[in-house]
């Protein structure tokens, strides 16, 4: 056989096997990651057209008219993982538009980010593009729980990179890269755990200030210690800078009567959301204690106290698989948890 058969006969194989992974990636049983174009930063002709830039204005957030912006919104899996499941496309993010919310939280998983070397530019820019032309704003959520400066934490990835130093790579490069885009809301990082209240505060304004060096001016969210919760020590010891807003995770297991001490204090000083909640009412003893509850004992009463202060908010999860899920099996319905937070973001318009 002649060397230029054989080659013809390769490529073919090669190009019968590409098309095979193809089709198989689109029904979401494979996924096949090819080289995508970097761009040095983000850039789109429709960019004047998204939501404009917010500021921070004493404990409101505001856009660039002037007028009271109340983020209402839901969190998505990671990008990653909806890639894989066939759903990462922009009829999921017209969907989220459908339901009046204003941002989507999108968690940038750190196991997922160093395994793709392109994953800024695979799944953050079109994520951005898609939000910023259906008028949505879109928080980037560095997804680690634990400890940034040593690594303690029961749910730390196995990754050698350090986690400070990978927040370091990742802000670097986030953060340059949507410095211009308006739409843009960064969250250093998702939930600090086994960890003090001063050592995460100095962690967390060494994330802010590099974020500022990348000259990004957008506003910078900052949670609170103990999986999120406890913002308390923000009154006395706020994080430098401007546009800096904070953020809380309120789970059913959460009393109301600490709401006041961990963010509800907070948030008469400075702008405060909550990025994470919702609960599991069907099927209680098949997830996690924390998220045990109803409408009635705690999906009520928290939407109640934050719009009572202009809190915003972000619900968790627009999924059928990660909990507490929205929808039911296959999408096919919605969740009890689902059906609230849609009743409350139709609200919004009414």
């Amino acid at each position: 056989m002649s060397n230029k058969k054989r080659l013809w006969i390769i490529g073919g194989g090669l190009a019968v096997i590409f098309l095979i992974c193809m089709i198989l990636s689109q029904f979401g049983h494979f996924a096949i990651n090819l080289p995508i174009e970097r761009k040095v930063e983000f850039g789109e002709e429709a960019i004047a057209a998204y939501p404009s830039k917010l500021q921070v204005a004493g404990n409101q957030i505001k856009d660039e008219d002037g007028q009271v912006v109340v983020l209402k919104g839901v969190m998505i899996p990671d990008p990653a993982v909806l890639k894989d499941r066939g759903y990462l496309d922009r009829d999921l993010f017209t969907g989220i538009q459908a339901t009046h919310a204003n941002v989507i939280r999108i968690p940038v998983h750190p196991d997922k980010w160093v395994k793709d070397a392109d994953y800024l530019w695979r799944y953050l820019d079109p994520i951005v593009q898609w939000a910023g032309e259906l008028d949505m704003y879109v928080v980037i959520d560095w997804h680690y729980i634990g400890n940034i400066a040593t690594g303690a934490g029961e749910q730390m990835p196995d990754i050698e990179t350090s986690p400070k130093d990978l927040s370091v790579e990742f802000w670097q490069l986030a953060a340059n890269y949507f410095q211009h885009t308006p739409n843009v809301i960064f969250e250093v990082f998702n939930e600090p755990e086994s960890i003090e209240a001063e050592v995460w505060r100095g962690s967390a304004a060494e994330i802010v200030q590099l974020i500022r060096e990348q000259g990004a001016r957008q506003v910078i969210i900052v949670g609170g210690i103990d999986f999120g919760r406890d913002l308390s020590w923000v009154i006395e010891s706020p994080i430098p800078g401007e546009n800096i807003a904070y953020a809380s995770h309120i789970y059913p297991i959460h009393s109301s009567d600490e709401w006041d001490d961990w963010f509800g204090g907070v948030a008469k000083i400075y702008p405060v959301l909550i990025t994470e909640w919702g609960f599991m009412d069907e099927n209680r003893s098949a997830g996690p204690q924390y998220l045990a509850g109803d409408e009635m004992t705690y999906g009520k009463p928290l939407l109640e106290y934050l719009d009572n202060r202009g809190i915003g908010w972000i619900a968790c999860w627009y999924d059928d698989h990660w909990v507490p899920t929205m929808f039911t099996e296959n999408r096919k319905g919605y969740t009890r948890n689902g059906d609230f937070i849609l009743r409350k973001l139709n609200q919004v318009k009414e």
